[in-house]
């Protein structure tokens, strides 16, 4: 799942993924014990090593900004 350039940042998506693999710009990430810097620092991102691809993300979207 990846979040597209059509996002508005609503934070929808984070509330409804179950994985936590969903964060808002700009913020940092831990995987593994590491802290990751931001994948994106314009809109929300899905770290694909915690993303199972569910897809309630997708669902939750008011604008179709994440795809598969």
């Amino acid at each position: 799942m990846k979040v597209t350039d059509e996002c508005i940042n609503c934070s929808a998506c984070i509330e409804e993924c179950d994985n936590s693999a969903i964060y808002n710009s700009g913020e940092e990430y831990t995987i593994e014990g590491k802290t990751m810097p931001p994948l994106s620092d314009e809109h929300t991102f899905i770290v694909p090593e915690l993303c199972t691809a569910c897809g309630n993300c997708k669902e939750a979207c008011a604008v179709d900004a994440i795809e598969e």
